[in-house]
């Protein structure tokens, strides 16, 4: 059994106000933005379990520095070590699926079945007092506290890659480091004592130093303190002599120590080594797990610690971790340091597809590829310079799926948006989605953007509305709108004829007769007479749209010719400002830390 997290509270450490998190029990993937509090998190959990006493406070450790007010790190945990065998005995709790409770007591929220035996947990704490001290507890479930001591927390098994210097310590026989336990030498550091001293290192000195040395023996003689002064390597209680050995390895014939080579190749060494120890499940903490590996090997890692037993927290801003962490627990920690959970059941398949829509500082959904090709160029004129601001526009992939996904972002507390057309399904959800983050989600009144554009255009800009600047696909364009209107001739005099000759009287209503088999072929719409037509007869008419703008630079295409009409200034440009208002706002600076409990 693997030591796990079930509940991790947190009140006024660093920059987390207060924050209650449920993570799950293998991989948790952690995203969001700069200074958002996810490598805090991670610290927390490191401190709570840091298996040695050497951590020195500093009054930035407490919230806003108010170190008079303390702060508190506590963990309702599952623990595999027999908690007994430290002095005083530990009684446990039991795990009801949100919290730690008294044993035998029904709770209103128990999520275990009636009768169903409840997992027994520990309630564990670290408090930064007002005295820059460290005082590490059990809580029984009376209240009383006992002592979480370092021999448990080292039993616990913690594994922590949060900057290249505890790779170095994991490479060392340093006092409680994970290559010190897994040696597990303890009479290594008197055997080196004995073997060092014996080999004095002031035999080694230059004529004038040995001399200072000799000078200095005979101030101590004078002064009553021992004598026969030499050099030897010592140890003390912050630095043993097993300090200075280190893992070495073989590159091309010459020795050199581990802690030399890439950053990348040290932080592997160091996860190997954490992996060789409590069965290879310990708690595992990496920061920015990319740091120092080559795409290859960042899903080659995430791959293998997906696959394990321990409970994992990562932070990540790669894509390449992302498409490849299948199986994970996403979070997201949004400007107000909180932590929510995107659903795995509704963002695996964009996961896959577009990681970088959930690293972004702000993440558009676009129905599809046309909507992200006009979407990016109006973006290009409301907001210059939008990707390097941190907006990234992803194509949802449809309406069920932008809608998903946009639920997904929702509930993570991403910062997001969307650009999507109106099916007239869905109501409900679309009004929850919208509720959240009000004009940043863009719906058209009825139907799609082909719909709602192209009636815009006036009758004398709708040639230039069919031609394509590419000059590829205009007699393509001529050729689907023959088909629908059932004629041979192809020319825009002959199509206008027939298309006002089709509407008759109904032609009045339209700014040009084309404008309605214009939009049909745009969307590739099957015509209703074919319906219930065979695939081999409406294929072709699905097929027309590809001709027209259903592609991200068909998107381009319809947003120029916007801008360079009239329909901007008359039309559309009113309809879709308070949207691009919103993303432009988006670049204020984030809100302040609040207090929110995940799942809540």
């Amino acid at each position: 059994m693997a030591a796990k997290i079930k509940r991790l509270h947190i009140l006024r450490y660093r920059g987390i106000r207060e924050l209650t998190w449920r993570p799950s029990s293998g991989l948790n993937l952690l995203l969001g933005g700069g200074n958002v509090g996810k490598t805090t998190l991670l610290e927390a959990i490191g401190l709570l379990l840091n298996p040695t006493t050497s951590y020195t406070l500093a009054d930035s450790d407490y919230f806003g520095r108010r170190v008079e007010d303390e702060f508190l790190i506590e963990a309702v945990m599952a623990l595999p070590c027999e908690v007994n065998r430290q002095p005083g005995m530990a009684w446990p709790w039991e795990w009801n699926g949100q919290d730690a409770i008294l044993a035998g007591v029904e709770a209103l929220d128990d999520s275990a079945a009636p009768g169903a035996a409840r997992p027994s947990v520990y309630k564990i704490r670290v408090r930064g007092t007002a005295d820059l001290e460290l005082v590490y507890e059990i809580v029984q479930p009376d209240d009383n506290v006992g002592a979480f001591s370092a021999g448990l927390r080292r039993e616990i098994g913690l594994v922590r890659l949060l900057g290249d210097d505890r790779n170095d310590r994991d490479l060392r026989l340093i006092q409680g480091s994970n290559l010190d336990r897994l040696i597990n030498d303890r009479g290594l550091r008197a055997r080196l004592g004995h073997e060092l001293a014996a080999d004095s290192v002031d035999r080694h000195l230059d004529a004038e130093p040995r001399a200072r040395l000799q000078l200095l023996d005979e101030q101590f003689v004078a002064r009553r303190l021992p004598t026969q002064l030499g050099l030897a390597f010592t140890g003390s209680a912050g630095q043993s002599i097993n300090a200075l050995i280190g893992l070495t390895a073989d590159k091309e014939g010459v020795v050199l120590p581990l802690a030399t080579w890439g950053a990348g190749t040290r932080r592997l060494a160091a996860l190997a080594i954490g992996d060789s120890l409590q069965d290879g499940h310990p708690i595992t903490l990496i920061d920015e797990l990319e740091r120092g590996l080559e795409p290859y090997r960042q899903r080659q890692l995430i791959q293998r610690i997906a696959a394990g037993q321990g409970q994992t927290f990562v932070t990540t801003h790669s894509a390449s971790v992302l498409s490849a962490a299948m199986g994970a627990s996403v979070w997201y920690v949004d400007t107000e340091g909180q932590v929510g959970e995107l659903p795995t059941d509704k963002i695996s398949r964009h996961l896959a597809r577009d990681p970088e829509a959930f690293l972004a500082r702000l993440s558009i959904v676009a129905e599809g590829a046309t909507e992200v090709g006009f979407l990016r160029e109006q973006l290009d004129h409301a907001l210059p310079g939008w990707r390097d601001l941190g907006v990234h526009v992803t194509d949802g992939g449809g309406n069920d799926d932008a809608l998903a996904l946009l639920e997904a972002l929702s509930l993570g507390g991403v910062k997001f948006g969307g650009f999507v057309d109106n099916e007239n399904r869905h109501a409900g959800r679309w009004r929850a989605v919208k509720e959240r983050v009000r004009q940043l989600v863009f719906q058209w009144g009825e139907g799609n953007m082909e719909q709602n554009i192209i009636p815009m255009f006036p009758a004398g800009q709708i040639r230039a509305l069919i031609e394509d600047p590419a000059e590829e696909k205009t007699g393509l364009r001529m050729r689907t709108l023959a088909d629908r209107l059932e004629t041979a001739e192809t020319t825009f005099d002959a199509l206008t004829a027939r298309a006002r000759e089709r509407l008759g009287a109904g032609a009045d209503q339209w700014t040009h007769p084309l404008i309605p088999w214009i939009i049909d072929a745009a969307s590739g719409k099957v015509p209703d007479a074919l319906q219930d037509a065979p695939p081999a007869q409406r294929n072709p008419f699905k097929g027309h749209a590809s001709a027209w703008f259903k592609s991200i630079e068909g998107g381009h295409e319809l947003a120029r010719k916007v801008r360079a009409s009239d329909v901007w200034d008359q039309h559309l440009g009113e309809l879709l400002r308070p949207f691009l208002e919103a993303v432009v706002q988006t670049q204020a600076e984030p809100a302040p830390i609040a207090h929110r409990e995940n799942g809540e």
